[in-house]
């Protein structure tokens, strides 16, 4: 699910790595429910004011919930655990020695297809969703400070699997999926809305 704050001039700001101070209300963790949320004005209700909740507070939500993933990207890049290049990937994935295959959504499909196969034979990622490929190949470079890259690896570590819990996460919010990501728990006095809503 994902919280949400006020801000001091009674704007919603969305809490993506729920942290800020202050009651919340949550809404469920899609696309469709936050964007629903704001058309029933669910947060007036559930904050018991008034409150400025933007049209485009969905998408915002998806924004942040992609800079999120990126930076914990940089975050695992910087600790040593991502290997980029098509030949390192290969083979870093030949030795089964990673936990995570990341593909540029832009990558070319016969490249792509040789190392997805190869992931699927060595390291079995396909079965734990761990193949990742909602970044273009500008985004990657960008988070990694480096040209041209298309593949990753992630070798095992917390920052990597945090990685790949939030483009779950990502990719539950965007296709309005219902796949489990752990979060913390929401105070009791928090409220709660999920969705499709009925406020």
């Amino acid at each position: 699910m994902i919280r949400f704050v006020l801000a001091p001039d009674g704007s919603v700001v969305p809490d993506i790595r729920r942290r800020l101070p202050g009651r919340g209300v949550w809404i469920d963790a899609t696309h469709d429910s936050v964007a629903s949320a704001v058309t029933k004005r669910a947060f007036a209700r559930g904050f018991k004011a008034q409150v400025a909740a933007s049209d485009g507070l969905a998408d915002e939500v998806e924004r942040l919930l992609r800079r999120a993933a990126l930076e914990r990207l940089a975050m695992a890049h910087k600790a040593g655990l991502v290997t980029a290049g098509f030949e390192k990937v290969r083979a870093v994935l030949s030795e089964a020695r990673t936990v995570g295959l990341i593909v540029a959504a832009d990558a070319a499909a016969d490249s792509r297809q040789k190392l997805e196969t190869l992931a699927k034979k060595a390291c079995d990622l396909h079965n734990k969703r761990n193949v990742v490929d909602g970044f273009s190949s500008i985004e990657l470079e960008s988070t990694l400070g480096r040209e041209r890259v298309v593949f990753a690896a992630l070798a095992p570590g917390r920052l990597s699997e945090l990685f790949l819990t939030d483009t779950e996460r990502l990719h539950a919010y965007r296709n309005g999926g219902t796949r489990s990501v752990p979060h913390r728990e929401h105070q009791p006095d928090e409220h709660t809305f999920a969705g499709p809503l009925a406020v």
